[in-house]
């Protein structure tokens, strides 16, 4: 697998074999993609030019945007999305616009969404000082895959998340993937 990065830190993999993309993403010499299916360990089998898009789109809003955009009171990523969830009012406009931030935020940070049935690791983003939050939980995501790590939370700086993604992004380019 082509590998851009330090795994001890953060990294990205892909390979294409047969036509098929195999993609990881390694934190603190962590798989988050990896998984045991039928107690065979599999490698994250993707539509990569899904997630490459989602990069080139996000990348920016991930190291620019340096807080939640709605008040709640949250120590990371999974805890806002948890916390951000529990809103309720009884003014469907003030709900309507409650939820459609959260959800903007969730896809600019979390690139689960670009998933297109893949067995992809639930993970996001997001700047906290000059360090990237990287937070997972992929514990009870789905029937039958025990993800190598299930959760867990780490921060790189801001300029590794940076230069790592980019080196993915243009080899991808390079070799007309994306």
């Amino acid at each position: 697998m082509k590998c851009f990065g330090e795994k001890e830190e953060l990294a990205i993999e892909y390979e294409i074999i047969d036509n098929e993309s195999y993609f990881d993403i390694w934190v603190d010499g962590k798989s988050l993609c990896c998984f045991y299916r039928d107690g065979k360990k599999q490698y994250n089998k993707c539509e990569l030019s899904y997630i490459i898009e989602w990069f080139i789109a996000n990348t920016q809003h991930i190291i620019e945007e340096k807080d939640f955009p709605l008040q709640v009171n949250a120590d990371s990523s999974l805890d806002f999305w948890d916390k951000s969830g529990k809103f309720d009012s009884e003014d469907i406009e003030e709900f309507h616009d409650w939820f459609e931030k959260r959800q903007d935020w969730y896809f600019r940070h979390s690139w689960y969404s670009e998933r297109a049935g893949a067995f992809l690791a639930e993970v996001m983003f997001r700047r906290v000082g000059e360090k990237i939050e990287i937070e997972w939980d992929n514990s009870c995501l789905y029937d039958g895959i025990d993800f190598i790590n299930p959760s867990g939370i780490n921060y790189v700086g801001v300029d590794t998340f940076q230069q790592v993604v980019n080196e993915f992004i243009r080899d991808c380019k390079n070799n007309g993937i994306a």
